[in-house]
């Protein structure tokens, strides 16, 4: 079957499941924020998008398809639509390339539908893994020799609710896709490494997203590449001590001391950490804490770095560095306060703060853009901002505990 073919194979299984899939009531609405705004704001940001082309990046990134379909399918955007089906298509007859595309399309199937796609996310984590450089970070190119080779997977014969304390079944949370149980489970090994001994911090948080994406839809990453991952975080968190122990707070705020992270040097470089860069570490660690069986709160990588962005908090700029990235950061400090369930980082209530910023910052045709010069141009910029504004305002991050009520797991 060749990848037209596939592809189209897979969109035709995925608007089926989307017809069929439940859905709970309307997001439920957050204290001090305007829902019915924030709706708004968000079906003005999807038709800026379905109007918008894809931008190229550098690097040789031909497009952003993953990052706006990943919009999408949180925008509750259907696959019959033009557009989505038009960036889907180009998606899946793609190669891979690139960590970040990588890493966004195993997020954007493993939402749309994990059993369906469980392949092709198999497939994404497999890039991904033999792109990890031997330090653990990842950098822009991920392509693998093994992807023809990637098993179809065994059956898993009870699938019941994941994590260290099984128990009965939360219910999800209100306007939680119900995504399908997965019943096979693919195990992955590395082949080979990446062949840059040079990473960065950025491609790196989205690798551990890919992973985590993967391991929703029931493939099994091997331990080395999470502790390696893990590894580099801990070891290069600017001022982290060897073997330091977290002295975890019983209310809002860590007495750990604020320690965060910048975009790619060791910690015992001159650079100083910048909020985008910290947040996306600390929700890569709390993704490896939790797929190594580990608890993340006592963590003092984690908490050092909560300690940072409560110490540097903001919404109406990338702390320390980087204005332009202000929307990127955002949808990583997301990311933190989705990971960790908490409403608060430190004294300040991420989501209401972040929320009512961005309904003041939308433009009239729908857009988001942040100051400053950035690679792409102006019109390149806008579109990743919506993206990211989007991914925001939905809170599109599955919650570890909310997450694990549909995961699949062995005894």
């Amino acid at each position: 079957m060749n990848r037209l073919v596939l592809g189209l194979a897979l969109l035709l299984g995925s608007v089926a499941a989307a017809q069929d899939r439940k859905k709970d009531a309307a997001p439920a609405g957050h204290p001090g924020v305007d829902s019915k705004r924030v709706d708004e704001a968000i079906r003005k940001g999807l038709d800026y998008l379905r109007k918008s082309p894809s931008p190229s990046s550098h690097k040789a990134i031909a497009n952003s398809d993953e990052l706006i379909l990943l919009a999408m399918v949180h925008g509750d955007v259907p696959p019959s639509d033009p557009k989505f089906r038009e960036l889907f298509d180009r998606m899946m007859q793609s190669k891979f390339t690139h960590t970040y595309k990588v890493a966004l399309q195993a997020m954007v199937l493993e939402e749309m539908d994990r059993v369906t796609h469980q392949g092709r996310i198999a497939q994404c984590a497999q890039a991904l893994i033999d792109s990890q450089l031997k330090p653990g970070q990842w950098n822009y190119e991920c392509s693998s020799d093994a992807l023809l080779s990637v098993p179809t997977g065994v059956p898993i014969p009870h699938p019941v609710q994941s994590g260290a304390k099984p128990g009965p079944k939360a219910a999800p949370a209100p306007g939680t896709r119900v995504k399908p149980t997965v019943v096979r489970q693919i195990t992955l090994q590395r082949t080979k490494f990446g062949a840059s001994e040079r990473g960065d911090n950025s491609n790196s948080q989205y690798a551990a997203l890919g992973l985590r994406a993967a391991f929703d839809a029931g493939v099994i990453v091997p331990q080395e590449v999470l502790e390696l991952g893990r590894k580099w975080w801990e070891t290069n968190q600017q001022g982290a001590k060897p073997g330091e122990k977290a002295d975890v707070a019983t209310g809002p705020k860590s007495s750990a001391p604020a320690r965060g992270w910048d975009y790619s040097k060791a910690a015992t470089s001159n650079e100083k950490p910048f909020g985008s860069m910290t947040a996306g570490a600390v929700s890569a660690v709390v993704i490896y804490d939790y797929l190594l069986k580990r608890e993340w709160k006592p963590d003092p990588v984690v908490q050092s770095g909560l300690s940072w962005l409560d110490e540097n908090f903001s919404v109406a700029t990338n702390p320390q560095k980087y204005p332009e990235f202000q929307y990127y950061y955002l949808y990583a400090l997301e990311r933190v306060g989705m990971l960790t369930s908490t409403v608060m980082i430190g004294s300040h209530d991420w989501y209401r703060e972040g929320a009512n910023y961005l309904l003041g910052a939308q433009t009239a045709e729908g857009s988001w853009r942040a100051g400053g010069a950035i690679r792409g141009g102006e019109d390149a910029q806008a579109v990743w901002d919506t993206c990211f504004a989007i991914l925001f305002l939905k809170r599109a991050t599955r919650s570890l505990d909310v997450a694990s009520v549909d995961r699949w797991s062995k005894k």
